[in-house]
């Protein structure tokens, strides 16, 4: 029976809509069908997937059941595979929602690449993307063509190379704190900055084939009116010192300062040592150590410190010891430059000046050397005094009190240059070298003169060159000696001057001659008068 009602059943595809549509011719002997009968017929056609009007089909059945005629009902329609593409808003993808066919025909991969086509997408598609949504059947905004982002470019960096020299010091190393203050100087040629240029970005492309050029990366310069930096002639991006100072960083750049402002030099600073000038707003603190190819100048006192320039020295305070006095290491202040010293005063010191040591009020317990004056208050007014220690002077001393009514020992030499004995001996020493050099190389000249073939013309011209720079180096250390050799000889015009008092027990040496003052005198100029010292002016 079921077979017979089967039969009475068919289901018809109409063009040009694709509808389906399910007929049937009743029989009295014959049962109508039923959802089972005609589910079977859809499988068997191949209509099983396509997409069924439940209403219809219910409204169907029900007719057949109450059929005295033909039914014929459309339950549904065959629809065909279809699918969207989608193009990104910055073209750099294309997206593909699939749909699968419901009795249909299908989306074939080749709908696809014509679509693309079409739409002018011209970079390939991606095949394994492509191949996975058609083995599943469907998919939704899959990627299948993809378009390269312009890749933007490293913009110029730059990095501070002080900071890896702070990092540098030898943790195996003997350390003195007083080397690890917070203070960094740089000297001529010290790395302080290096620029790395900005890196190129890479140029994208799109779906459509079109070029996305890179964003550009900044290739920023180091910065505009940097002072006392240079760049490396042999690197254009590493920026220098051009002079010893204080550097300043910034953001593309660092300054270099040749004068050098601090609060005082202390463990906070630390040792200074460079080629510039340096401003002290306190004081050299005991223990310190300077050293500075300009001047000193310090608001301040030394004390028991070391201080070595190029330059003057120039102390708002005084220049002070401990009371142990000047032959104790450990406590004298120290001071050389190869200017003048000028201070408020000195004491437990030992004070070397190329120039002239002057002091405000007077200079006690101190060695001190200079080469032209040294002088401590006025004489002219009596003001000042030098009381014990030692010293020498080229041209004169001159104070208002001389020694001391206690008789403390006072050495007092005038007339010769101070350095000029240490000088000839370098100078000397010298001389000696460069002689033994040119011997060595007459050696060679001789070897050369007996064995010609040996020589060639590159050893010829050495050996020329450094015979002529020795006889040049060797006349001008004798020109040297020579004008030392004057200054060997005793000033004419050195004097002694207190102004007001000469205290007894003070030793006085003009030039090669000595006296020892054996009581007190008022004041007095003393000067060489014949063969011996005599008072010129009282």
């Amino acid at each position: 029976m079921e077979n017979q009602a089967a039969a009475r059943l068919r289901i018809t595809l109409e063009q040009p809509d694709n509808v389906l549509r399910a007929h049937y011719a009743p029989d009295d002997d014959v049962p109508p069908p039923d959802r089972s009968a005609l589910t079977s017929l859809l499988e068997e056609m191949g209509w099983d997937k396509a997409r069924l009007d439940e209403k219809g089909i219910g409204a169907f059945l029900l007719a057949c059941h109450r059929a005295e005629g033909p039914v014929d009902t459309v339950i549904g329609e065959a629809v065909d595979g279809f699918f969207e593409l989608e193009v990104d808003r910055d073209d750099l993808a294309v997206r593909l929602t699939l749909h699968p066919p419901q009795a249909g025909r299908p989306v074939t991969p080749l709908d696809v690449r014509t679509a693309l086509a079409s739409r002018g997408i011209k970079l390939p598609v991606d095949e394994s993307a492509l191949e996975r949504a058609f083995r599943i059947g469907r998919c939704h905004d899959l990627p299948i063509v993809i378009g390269t982002p312009p890749l933007a470019g490293i913009p110029a960096k730059f990095i501070n190379l002080l900071d890896k020299r702070r990092d540098e010091a030898d943790e195996h190393a003997r350390i003195d704190l007083r080397d690890l203050g917070n203070l960094l100087l740089v000297q001529p040629g010290t790395p302080l900055m290096r620029r790395i240029p900005a890196v190129s970005g890479t140029a994208g492309q799109d779906v459509y084939g079109r070029v996305l050029p890179a964003p550009e990366a900044a290739d920023t310069p180091f910065a505009d009116k940097l002072t006392g930096v240079a760049t490396d002639p042999q690197d254009p991006n590493l920026l220098i010192a051009a002079v010893a100072g204080l550097p300043s960083v910034r953001m593309r750049g660092v300054s270099v300062n040749q004068v050098v402002n601090v609060d005082a030099v202390d463990m906070h600073s630390g040792n200074i040592v460079f080629d510039g000038t340096l401003r002290v707003s306190g004081d050299i603190r005991t223990g310190m150590t300077v050293k500075v190819a300009g001047d000193v100048i310090v608001s301040g006192t030394i004390e028991a410190a070391h201080v070595e320039c190029g330059g003057n020295v120039m102390v708002s305070g005084g220049i002070i010891g401990k009371a142990d006095g000047p032959h104790d290491p450990n406590v004298v202040a120290r001071v050389q430059c190869k200017g003048s010293v000028q201070a408020r005063f000195i004491e437990s010191a030992a004070v070397e000046a190329g120039g002239s040591v002057v002091v405000e009020s007077g200079i006690r317990l101190s060695d001190v050397a200079a080469g032209e004056v040294i002088q401590a208050g006025d004489p002219a007014t009596g003001a000042g005094s030098i009381v014990g220690g030692r010293l020498r002077a080229w041209e004169a001393v001159r104070t208002g009190a001389l020694g001391a009514p206690a008789g403390t020992p006072t050495v007092v030499h005038v007339g010769l240059n101070p350095y000029s004995d240490a000088e000839k001996a370098e100078l000397e020493a010298e001389r000696q070298r460069k002689q033994d050099e040119q011997a060595k190389v007459q050696q060679v000249i001789a070897f050369i003169t007996k064995n010609p073939e040996r020589a060639n013309a590159e050893l010829r011209e050495k050996v020329r060159a450094t015979v002529f720079k020795n006889s040049q180096d060797l006349l001008d250390i004798d020109k040297r000696l020579a004008k030392l050799v004057e200054e060997l000889q005793p000033r004419p015009d050195a004097a002694v001057v207190a102004g007001k008092r000469l205290y007894g027990g003070v030793s006085i040496t003009i030039g090669q001659k000595t006296m020892k003052v054996m009581e007190d005198m008022p004041g007095a100029e003393l000067r060489l008068v014949g063969d011996g010292i005599g008072v010129v002016q009282g």
